[in-house]
């Protein structure tokens, strides 16, 4: 069924999948009956004959109830009528692309795509997301993996979010957000990029080249930044959704200081003009009251901010990992990098080298190459391409 929006039907909501839930009911039969008599058009009896017990015919994660009415699901998937048997399945497959002919997907496990993710579709699995194409200007969202065989082209407005790891070619003007690691083969191009552990770019062409880059422990490129001079910003030792957080909160609170200035203001101005008039007009009065009850509200939520603001600065000042940035190329002038609360901006071309945090100062040491765990996986992802 399509649904509507202010009147007009969105085709890319087509719901053609059937997601059920792990111990939910999906078909009930009823014990057999007597029949009803009924006549022929020349008026002759017609006994009915009583109804037969049938069985419910069940396939793959799928249970009978203790009484054998009802089939249920053992796992959460699609159900699926395959032989005649109901059947739950923990993979969704797309046998071409994400378009107006599937529309969305939204499925509780597992979805592999085996052509592309078409501009303006969003893809969304409880399980992983595996597509065999590329994806554009898209949403995907997956609680687990995400691996991506010919890249993402977010046009600006492109959303990764992945529960654990992020596997692609390339990654281009998109914002991506991963719990765990970025491993790229061909680079990230002008795209805005937070992982929980690190950013891996291994390959013949594996450059950052714009846009700002977050990980915990490590940013890793053959390259970084361009001959052009852009601006590439590479930030670790900070966990990036806590960062995120903390400069919403320092936002939050320059925008409270502001409105509680001006609502000081008009609050003086009032009560200067009550004491100079013998009957305050009861309008004024409860405008008065209105304001300073706004003051209070504003007084509270910057104690609320502040205290968030001093508890986020408590812990990224207490991480252990210093983090580090390295090249196993060149890095160009336009890069900066940004190690726990100390930056440096790249003024000159430098080959083979890795930036990490000594005594509070961001220095340029020998290359350190990537660690084996992460080369290993990512020689295994890459034989997938």
């Amino acid at each position: 069924q399509l649904k509507e929006k202010n009147g007009r039907v969105d085709f890319r909501e087509l719901n053609l999948g059937e997601n059920v839930e792990a111990g939910q009911i999906l078909a009930t039969k009823r014990p057999p009956e007597e029949g009803v008599a009924g006549r022929t058009v020349t008026g002759k009896s017609l006994p009915a004959k009583p109804g037969k017990n049938t069985q419910i015919e069940i396939g793959k994660n799928v249970k009978l109830s203790d009484d054998g009415m009802s089939a249920i699901s053992t796992i959460n998937g699609q159900v699926l009528l395959v032989l005649g048997k109901i059947t739950v399945e923990p993979i969704y497959t797309v046998e071409g692309d994400v378009d107006f002919k599937t529309g969305n997907i939204l499925f509780l496990g597992t979805v592999i795509v085996k052509g592309n993710v078409e501009d303006g579709f969003t893809v969304k699995a409880a399980g992983n997301i595996e597509v065999m194409g590329s994806v554009g200007k898209c949403v995907l969202d997956a609680e687990g993996e995400i691996i991506v065989h010919q890249g993402i082209l977010g046009k600006n407005e492109g959303k990764v979010r992945a529960g654990s790891n992020l596997v692609a070619k390339f990654v281009e003007n998109a914002r991506v957000e991963v719990e765990e690691n970025v491993l790229v083969s061909d680079g990230v191009i002008h795209s805005f990029v937070d992982a929980n552990k690190r950013i891996i770019c291994q390959g013949k062409r594996a450059s950052i080249v714009g846009g700002r880059l977050r990980a915990a422990h490590e940013i890793h490129a053959k390259t970084l930044g361009s001959v052009a001079g852009t601006e590439t910003i590479l930030e670790v030792g900070i966990d990036p959704k806590r960062k995120e957080k903390l400069s919403q909160a320092l936002k939050r609170k320059e925008e409270l200081e502001k409105s509680l200035e001006e609502l000081v203001r008009n609050i003086s101005t009032l009560e200067n003009l009550k004491k100079v008039q013998r009957e305050f007009p009861e309008e004024k009065q409860k405008n008065l009251s209105e304001l300073n009850d706004k003051r209070s509200e504003i007084l509270h939520e910057l104690e609320e901010t502040g205290a968030v603001i001093t508890e986020i600065n408590t812990y990224l000042q207490s991480i252990k990992i210093s983090g580090k940035v390295s090249a196993s190329d060149r890095v160009f002038p336009g890069v900066k990098i940004f190690i726990k609360n100390e930056n440096l901006v790249v003024r000159n071309e430098f080959k083979n080298v890795t930036f990490s945090l000594e005594e509070k100062e961001i220095r340029m040491i020998k290359y350190e190459p990537v660690d084996q765990v992460f080369s290993r996986r990512f020689a295994h992802a890459s034989s997938s391409y």
